[in-house]
């Protein structure tokens, strides 16, 4: 056995002593903090994967991590405050200020 394939025996024998926790963290943080936090190579997470679950178990997790990422840019739009209406009862430098961040918020992004 050569020292690459020691290594990679090695590292799967302490993958599969872990398998447990390393499967609560992938459902609970999904696969890129998993494969963060207990240092293990997209080659090997995908190995893994193959070995532990299912094809729509995978995917099923995949998706779940997509959907992590996007959440808290989704939270922050979401929990904005709708923008006011206007009114004439405002101060003028309140109406003034009120236009300049309409502007802002109807003009196209690039």
């Amino acid at each position: 056995m050569t020292l690459d394939n020691f290594k990679r025996h090695r590292d799967y024998e302490y993958y599969e002593k872990h398998k447990e926790e390393i499967l609560a963290d992938l459902r609970s943080t999904g696969g890129p903090v998993t494969r963060k936090k207990w240092n293990i190579s997209s080659r090997t997470m995908g190995l893994l994967e193959k070995r532990w679950f299912t094809p729509q178990e995978t995917q099923a997790l995949t998706s779940r991590s997509s959907q992590a990422k996007s959440l808290p840019i989704d939270n922050v739009h979401n929990n904005l405050p709708s923008f006011p209406e206007f009114s004439n009862e405002w101060a003028e430098s309140v109406q003034l200020k009120w236009f300049e961040i309409y502007a802002q918020l109807i003009r196209p992004t690039a």
